[in-house]
């Protein structure tokens, strides 16, 4: 992604935000400093092609008749390379939650705020 399309990304985020809490991110600068010391592991990159195979629609869009090539990492390998980098140390919210704003109203910030994690919870 440009520079530019990044800090306009951060802008909107900064802008989402309630109460001036802080974005993880300053700038397109910060991004990619981030992502150049982050360390990863060694999960190999998967490939496979994807088509549409339905009953093509009038007019057909272009992306019904295209072949689609997905690139992935397997997930199970890559969280558990997460879980143990160090990086991550007192990073991660285990426990599952409600989050509430001030007026009492719920918001979702992450996988572990969302309704399945908290149904899953004993």
């Amino acid at each position: 992604m440009s520079a530019g399309n990044i800090d306009e990304l951060l802008d909107i985020w900064a802008e989402s935000t309630e109460n001036g809490e802080d974005t993880p991110f300053k700038s397109h600068e910060h991004v990619y400093e981030t992502i150049d010391a982050t360390r990863y592991g060694d999960a190999p990159w998967n490939c496979f092609a994807i088509s549409y195979n339905g009953d093509a629609s009038h007019p057909c869009p272009s992306w019904q008749m295209n072949e689609w090539e997905v690139f992935y990492c397997n997930p199970n390998l890559v969280l558990k390379q997460m879980l143990e980098n160090p990086d991550f140390d007192g990073q991660i919210n285990y426990a599952a939650y409600v989050g509430l704003d001030k007026t009492g109203k719920r918001y979702w910030s992450d996988f572990m705020s969302g309704n399945f994690a908290y149904q899953q919870s004993v």
